[in-house]
């Protein structure tokens, strides 16, 4: 019985001398850039997404393993669900104007970092929008964003940063179309 004891609590031991803490981090796009004056009359609608990114767990794929599994990191994660602060940073860049001439619906596909290589990893991110004429259902244009871009480091906080600069490629080039299509006119 005393040798249980002493063996169990050697195991215990042992087990708080190689069970390090791994601090949780929580990441989002960082801050903002100044805002610039809106150019669109355009109300951004809150971004859908599929369950599976519903959540504010960093997801990874490992491509050269199998890239249809999809699996969180441990201790990171974000500060809201993607599809909530891809929302603010639209708003944010594009601006918001409720009751405006133009409505922006936007459907978040892909929103995670993928290895093709141990050391080596890019940050995916894939959106439908749909631009409209509010009250004009007929007047309404669609397009899939589908933006990339090599991580500077194969773990989360480089997913975090490159997602981030993803997030304002996206809001840029949204503008860009929405500018480009004449149907919402200046702000």
């Amino acid at each position: 019985m005393k040798a249980a004891i002493v063996l169990a609590g050697a195991m215990a031991l042992a087990a708080c001398a190689t069970n390090r803490e791994t601090v949780p981090q929580t990441y989002d796009f960082g801050l903002a850039g100044a805002p610039t004056p809106p150019t669109l009359s355009l109300e951004v609608l809150d971004m859908r997404s599929p369950e599976w990114l519903d959540g504010t767990h960093m997801l990874y794929r490992l491509a050269y393993r199998d890239a249809r599994a999809i699996t969180p990191y441990g201790a990171s994660r974000w500060a809201g669900s993607p599809a909530s602060m891809l929302t603010v940073r639209l708003r944010q860049q594009l601006g918001n104007l409720p009751g405006a001439r133009c409505t922006l619906a936007t459907r978040l596909a892909e929103f995670s970092q993928t290895f093709d290589a141990p050391q080596a990893s890019r940050a995916m991110l894939n959106v439908h929008a749909i631009l409209a004429v509010s009250g004009t259902p007929a007047q309404r244009l669609q397009r899939e964003f589908r933006l990339e871009r090599a991580t500077p480091t194969p773990d989360a906080a480089g997913g975090a940063a490159a997602l981030s600069q993803l997030a304002e490629e996206l809001a840029k080039s949204v503008q860009a179309w929405a500018g480009e299509s004449g149907l919402c006119g200046p702000g």
